[in-house]
């Protein structure tokens, strides 16, 4: 039998200003060419089993530690530094750890740190880009890149350095299902090849059929652990949300086009309504545009043809359009949730006692109560989503612009998310096919340039 790449035993861990332990009594094993599922709802300690695998905890963070920890037959507590690169880390968000300014020199970055040479480093670079799907973006701006396009860049940094442990933190967050299966795929090679994988995931129909085992985490504890054939994920469950009439006209486009400077079109000729009452879905590929959309319908972006009408006012005390953004740390600047949550209504110049009320609703609705003294960035990635998106909506928005809001969200956090989605009319993406289905009133289609009704 194989050594295990990984043994915990008894880890328990408490962050320095928690409250309670974050992880508890955890304990297993993990044996080389193995794809290790962790899952959970969002805030169940799947981040910081990963950063305490990867040496982050408690080198970098501080806080209680106990237990055993040996990976690659090292005892923990070790630097990061030590460990690389035997071990890479695709972290939760790619913004953390995208440090270059094309996607060639983002990839190359760890090869040259390790003294490759340069025909090995263009070698490794093409492999690693071609198995995520990215030939021929080499040059490409990372700034440029959507979001799931940065999560593949981050993917393949990773895989370039060949490493014999590959720590993933929610992979397939922002990709659509046909790319997201193609980087299981990969993984999976990967691992019948001898690599280790441990990848934390919410998008369990799309993770669990490559895995071998499942360590499912309730409040920092193990509540099941073993093969991937004998776990049984939580159903999911979504709230009944009304289906009003549609009503007046609330944005009008007519011969939409937009296109970057020297680029070509993203869209060309897009003529649609949006209505009062509904709840609209944007779907399609990374890459094929939603993002730009929704910037454009909240002024963030000029149309190079065509118009885009707003025909309603904001109601007194209320925004007009609010939007979350796709990355949510782009959004917290405030030292506090509470802090964040009140940031809108403030803004729009409340009573006190106003500001009060509507962040004690919000933060019930969202399940923030309890973290209203936090620090925002001390909350895991689905918590601080959920945080960005209070604070748009505590300002009353007439209409509500969203960016993949079910990123990194739960079943269940994701109906409790979306049953709070009281604005006029609600426009958003999402890569979830299934979230489309039941609770959109209506679903767009983005391909070629075109967007496109579904018939539902």
């Amino acid at each position: 039998m194989r050594k295990a790449s990984i043994r915990v035993k008894n880890l328990s861990y408490r962050y320095p200003e928690g409250t309670g332990p974050a992880l508890e009594g955890i304990s297993f094993e993990v044996r080389p060419g193995e794809v290790f599922l962790l899952a959970g709802e969002t805030g169940s300690g799947k981040s910081t089993l990963l950063s305490v695998l990867c040496g982050l905890i408690p080198a970098e963070s501080g806080g209680e530690f106990s237990g055993k920890v040996e990976v690659l037959g090292r005892q923990w507590p070790v630097a990061p530094g030590e460990i690389f690169p035997e071990v890479a880390v695709g972290f939760q968000n790619p913004a953390e750890h995208l440090l270059a300014e094309t996607v060639f020199a983002e990839v190359a970055f760890g090869l040259e740190n390790l003294g490759f040479s340069p025909l090995e480093i263009r070698k490794r670079v093409a492999e690693a880009l071609e198995s995520v799907n990215l030939s021929g973006f080499e040059d490409r701006r990372l700034s440029e890149l959507s979001g799931g396009e940065r999560q593949r860049v981050a993917l393949a940094a990773a895989l370039a350095v060949k490493p014999r442990l590959l720590l993933l933190d929610e992979p397939l967050a922002q990709l659509d299902p046909q790319t997201a299966h193609r980087v299981m795929t990969i993984l999976r090679t990967l691992a019948n090849n001898g690599l280790t994988v441990i990848l934390a995931e919410h998008r369990l129909d799309l993770a669990l059929g490559f895995a071998d085992r499942v360590c499912f985490l309730e409040g920092g504890r193990v509540a099941f652990c073993g093969p991937s054939k004998d776990f049984r994920p939580p159903a999911r469950k979504f709230p009944l949300l009304p289906r009003a009439r549609p009503g007046e006209v609330l944005i009008s486009l007519r011969d939409l086009a937009f296109a970057r400077p020297g680029k070509s079109e993203v869209f060309r000729g897009i003529t649609l309504d949006f209505r009062a009452g509904e709840r609209v879905a944007l779907l399609g590929p990374n890459g094929c545009g939603k993002t730009t959309f929704l910037h454009l319908l909240a002024g963030l972006l000029e149309p190079t043809a065509g118009r885009i009408e707003i025909r309603t006012k904001a109601p007194t005390g209320s925004l007009l359009v609010g939007l979350l953004l796709q990355d949510p740390d782009l959004m917290l600047i405030r030292e506090s949730v509470y802090a964040e949550l009140a940031f809108t209504p403030e803004n729009l110049g409340l009573s006190e006692k106003e500001i009060q009320r509507r962040v004690k609703l919000v933060a019930e609705k969202l399940a923030l109560s309890d973290f209203l003294d936090r620090v925002p960035f001390a909350l895991s990635r689905g918590q601080r989503l959920r945080v960005a998106l209070g604070s748009v909506i505590t300002g009353h928005p007439r209409i509500l612009l969203l960016d993949e809001p079910t990123t990194a969200q739960d079943p269940r956090n994701t109906a409790r998310l979306l049953a709070t989605l009281s604005a006029d009319l609600v426009i958003f993406s999402t890569h979830d096919e299934e979230v489309a289905r039941v609770l959109a009133t209506r679903v767009l289609r983005f391909e070629d340039g075109e967007i496109r009704e579904v018939n539902k």
